[in-house]
C-alpha cells in the first residue's frame, strides 16, 4: 500500500504543480465557474454558488489528497505536522503567484481555504486509519508496531 500511496502522491502533486503554477488563471478559473454551473443546474440557489464561496471549497478539497496520501508516505508526521506543511504550501504557492506570476494573483483566502484541505485531509487520513486498525496494509506506528486500539 505504501508504493500506490508513494505513487498517488507524487502524481497527485506533480498534477496539482501544473495548475497551481500555470502563467495565467485559466484552468483553475473554469473549473470554478464550470463547476458553479453545474451546482446552480442541480437546484443550488445562486446565493450559495455565489461570492468565492465555491472557490473556497474546491481550494479546501485540492489539497485535502496530500496529507491524507502523505500519512501513509510518512507515518512518522502527525496531524498538527500535515496541517503546518499544508500552510506553508500554500503560502508559498500565494508568494510565488503574486510576485513570479504576473497574470495571477496572491490571495490570504486562499492560504486560508488550502489550510483547512489540510486540516480535512490529516482528519480523514486519522478517521480512514482508526476505521481499518490493524489491516495489514495499514502504516506502522511511530514505534514500528502496527497501530491497535482496545476493542472495549
Amino acid at each position: 500500500m505504501t508504493t500506490y500511496a508513494r505513487l498517488a502522491l507524487a502524481v497527485y502533486v506533480l498534477a496539482l504543480a501544473v495548475v497551481l503554477f500555470q502563467p495565467t488563471p485559466e484552468i483553475a478559473s473554469g473549473t470554478v465557474l464550470s463547476f458553479e454551473d453545474v451546482l446552480v443546474r442541480f437546484g443550488i440557489p445562486e446565493t450559495l454558488v455565489g461570492s468565492g464561496r465555491v472557490e473556497f471549497v474546491l481550494n479546501a478539497l485540492m489539497f485535502a489528497p496530500i496529507p491524507f496520501l502523505g500519512a501513509w508516505v510518512f507515518p512518522s508526521l502527525r496531524w498538527t505536522d500535515w496541517v503546518a506543511y499544508t500552510f506553508l504550501a500554500s503560502s508559498a504557492v500565494e508568494l510565488t503567484q503574486g510576485v513570479l506570476l504576473n497574470a495571477r494573483t496572491a490571495q490570504f483566502v486562499d492560504i486560508v481555504a488550502n489550510t483547512l484541505g489540510g486540516v480535512l485531509g490529516a482528519g480523514a487520513a486519522a478517521v480512514f486509519a482508526t476505521l481499518f486498525v490493524g489491516a495489514s496494509w495499514m502504516p506502522p506506528s511511530r514505534d514500528g508496531a502496527t497501530v491497535r486500539t482496545s476493542s472495549h
